[in-house]
């Protein structure tokens, strides 16, 4: 990959968000992450024979250019692997596209301003090579520009992608800074008992959908317990395994009856050691659109240092084609 919203509990950090914002119509999507940073992607219409997705994106800031990529349905084991493809414009050959074996292109800056000006007319663009179409759905695409132009400040000015203007483009929002966070290891030291009593706050947690395995005996016997400070635990066990997917639920509780667990996720990878947790879950019949998120234990709590979409459920790539980001960090080790 190039290019849902789990509970939080009181113990962790407000998510770093400020300028933050997302959008899904139609055939588009678009996330502006917390620095101003945007990232849109178009589809084709669904269940489409080809499928396909554009990636469009634009730093905040004064001369920043916009950048695209190209990707190529690879889902379906039939899907064609052309070496080329040609932007079409106005019923002929624009532009030839170079496609690597990922069926995935780096759009040239002559190509990008072409299919620009499609998609901010609301059209759709197409690419083909032999009697193969791939057209991407102009259904949503202005909206999405015109997200990107308003949170980067740039509507009615010249680097507008939509509403052009003569404004004064030394006028467009700066971009924000990277937010920074440190980041420890969450602590590894074990007591005497702590198998029991991780099993004893897992049996504390009613039931719930999104964790299926919590009621399940032999989940909950291989739970998992840390000591976070005097007073408070880290308890995970698993949520989902096999055919429905993996994950691991993840809770701050109590060290002491009541012990009033909240949830962190329930799509966690497996600790690292890093002290930072990981969640991925996909979505789709064929896995083809999820998120990610990430939060990092500082010492005193746990702060969200990511968060991100993967597209539309088009059936383009598995995972997703792109990574969308509406949270982004600096995370700092401890030395």
């Amino acid at each position: 990959m190039r290019g849902s919203t789990f509970l939080l509990s009181a113990a962790l950090g407000v998510p770093i968000a400020a300028g933050a914002q997302s959008l899904a119509g139609k055939d588009w999507q678009v996330a502006c992450d917390n620095t101003r940073a945007c990232r849109a992607a178009g589809y084709s219409v669904e269940g489409s024979e080809h499928p396909v997705s554009l990636f469009v994106a634009r730093a905040a800031g004064r001369g920043q250019p916009v950048v695209a990529e190209l990707q190529l349905g690879t889902l379906d084991a039939r899907a064609g692997h052309p070496g080329s493809v040609a932007l079409v414009g106005a019923g002929k050959a624009v532009a030839t596209i170079r496609i690597d074996r990922d069926n995935h292109a780096a759009l040239a800056p002559a190509v990008v301003a072409a299919l620009l000006r499609t998609l901010a007319a609301g059209g759709d663009v197409s690419f083909s090579a032999g009697r193969t179409t791939w057209r991407v759905s102009g259904d949503g695409a202005v909206e999405a520009l015109q997200q990107m132009d308003d949170v980067q400040g740039r509507t009615g000015r010249p680097s507008a992608l939509v509403r052009k203007g003569v404004g004064n483009d030394a006028d467009v929002a700066s971009p924000m800074a990277l937010p920074r966070l440190g980041s420890v290891p969450i602590p590894t030291v074990t007591q005497p008992g702590d198998d029991a009593l991780a099993v004893r706050v897992m049996a504390s947690i009613p039931s719930n959908p999104d964790c299926p395995l919590l009621d399940d005996g032999a989940a909950q016997s291989r739970a998992r317990l840390w000591h976070l400070d005097a007073n408070r635990l880290l308890v995970s066990q698993a949520c989902r395994a096999g055919a429905v997917g993996s994950g691991n639920g993840y809770w701050i509780a109590n060290l002491r009856p009541p012990y009033d667990a909240k949830p962190v996720t329930y799509s966690g990878a497996d600790d690292d050691g890093t002290g930072t947790l990981a969640a991925r879950s996909t979505g789709g019949a064929a896995g083809d659109c999820g998120s990610a998120e990430r939060w990092t234990w500082n010492g005193f709590r746990f702060e969200q240092s990511y968060a991100a979409s993967f597209g539309l459920c088009r059936g383009v790539k598995a995972g997703g084609a792109w990574e969308l980001p509406s949270l982004v960090t600096d995370v700092i080790p401890a030395n």
